[in-house]
């Protein structure tokens, strides 16, 4: 068997019908409190407290174009020098966590906190497999970089094992922080809040876009992924 074809044993096979029992394995081990009640999911704490995972704030690319670093082994990464304009290496150990701080500033704390989750799941899920292609290089530490723009499903085909795992991390990450078995119970307060809201009555603003925010805010996610949890779960329609 060539190398390639053994890593690719390693590459978990978790299918897209499988993310929320994922997300739900995650919680259950690390705060299964989120499970029972709507809880904003304590991300940064659990990856630091609960996975022992270092988190360290580094510009990664000078076009922003990846959010987040998961280094599996003590090596070198490559930042960039946002002042020099200029890209070098730094020192990490193994389990060490690079978010790009402009993600906050140029997206929303939404963003960084399902970069931090996207990168746990890498922890937890893919591990073995960087684990086992760290053989390659001893200098370099084994690292796993996440763009900011995410493929589509539909060129399967002609993906190769990183692009499955960053798939599998695209879709569990937002699920851990917007589990399915609370968002419900909080979807149905805040359409009986709604109701009762005097802006909405008098069509200042669309109820679905109210509640939209009001499980964005609640859950610390972006809009964006708060409408698309909905929508998945069937609270919305696309």
């Amino acid at each position: 068997m060539s190398n390639d074809r053994y890593l690719q044993s390693y590459v978990p096979h978790i299918s897209k019908t499988s993310f929320d029992d994922k997300a739900i394995e995650f919680l259950k081990k690390y705060y299964p409190d989120a499970l029972v009640t709507p809880l904003p999911v304590p991300i940064e704490d659990i990856a630091r407290k609960k996975l022992g995972l270092t988190i360290i704030e580094e510009r990664l690319t000078e076009d922003l174009s990846i959010l987040g670093q998961m280094c599996f082994t003590k090596g070198l990464a490559e930042i960039y020098d946002k002042e020099n304009d200029e890209y070098h290496e730094i020192l990490v150990r193994g389990g060490t966590m690079i978010i790009d701080p402009d993600t906050l500033l140029e997206r929303n704390l939404g963003c960084k906190r399902n970069t931090v989750s996207h990168e746990c799941v890498h922890w937890t899920e893919h591990r073995n497999y960087h684990l086992m292609a760290a053989a390659k290089n001893e200098k370099s530490s084994r690292a796993c970089r996440c763009p900011a723009e995410q493929k589509g499903d539909q060129f399967t085909e002609q993906w190769d094992d990183e692009d499955w795992m960053e798939w599998q991390a695209n879709g569990i990450a937002p699920r851990i922080l917007m589990p399915r078995e609370t968002v419900g119970s909080m979807f149905n307060l805040l359409v009986e809040r709604s109701a009762k809201q005097p802006f909405i009555k008098a069509g200042h603003i669309p109820a679905r876009t109210w509640i939209i925010e009001q499980i964005a805010g609640f859950y610390q996610v972006s809009k964006q992924s708060a409408q698309i949890r909905l929508c998945e779960l069937g609270y919305l329609p696309d």
